[in-house]
């Protein structure tokens, strides 16, 4: 399965970063970064996409399961 963090950047924006991967894309505002992860973990499924704090706390996340669907992380089947 497929990971996608989204995260604030060191310096300005927000980034975007598959884990495992060493470069991260960078994006100067959130709602972009998180709308260009969404669609990496629609196009890579299954997957999940975690959006984090500056703190690397998890503020969120979605579950991209096989068969289409969308659901928080931590819910039920997740």
């Amino acid at each position: 399965m497929r990971s996608f963090v989204v995260y604030p950047d060191r310096r300005v924006g927000w980034s975007v970063l598959r884990e495992g991967d060493s470069d991260p894309l960078h994006f100067e505002d959130r709602e972009a970064a998180i709308g260009y992860a969404r669609c990496l973990a629609t196009a890579n499924r299954p997957s999940t996409l975690k959006v984090e704090t500056a703190y690397g706390q998890v503020e969120s996340g979605l579950l991209f399961d096989r068969d289409g669907g969308v659901r928080p992380l931590g819910s039920r089947g997740a």
